[in-house]
């Protein structure tokens, strides 16, 4: 099982103000992820009222949350060091 916090460091500045309250500051996590052994999945938000989605991989997640949005500054941290800019 392997963890990730995700930071979008950009994507508040480019929401108008009534949009604002779904993003975090860029210095604050967005969503924490687990990776299970199995591949499946757990997103949890931390932003507004904050909610738990679960995928069937970690790529589907990947294309509905992060490539779709290229401008967000999304910075992904794995508990193993590793670190993603996308």
């Amino acid at each position: 099982m392997k963890t990730a916090i995700v930071y979008r460091t950009k994507a508040k500045e480019l929401k108008p103000d009534i949009e604002k309250d779904s993003y975090n500051d860029p210095d604050q996590v967005q969503f924490e992820m687990c990776v299970f052994t199995g591949g499946k999945v757990a997103q949890r938000w931390l932003v507004g009222k904050g909610s738990m989605v679960w995928w069937d991989d970690l790529q589907d997640l990947y294309k509905v949350h992060i490539y779709s949005h290229p401008d967000y500054g999304t910075k992904v941290i794995w508990n193993d060091g590793k670190i993603e800019e996308l």
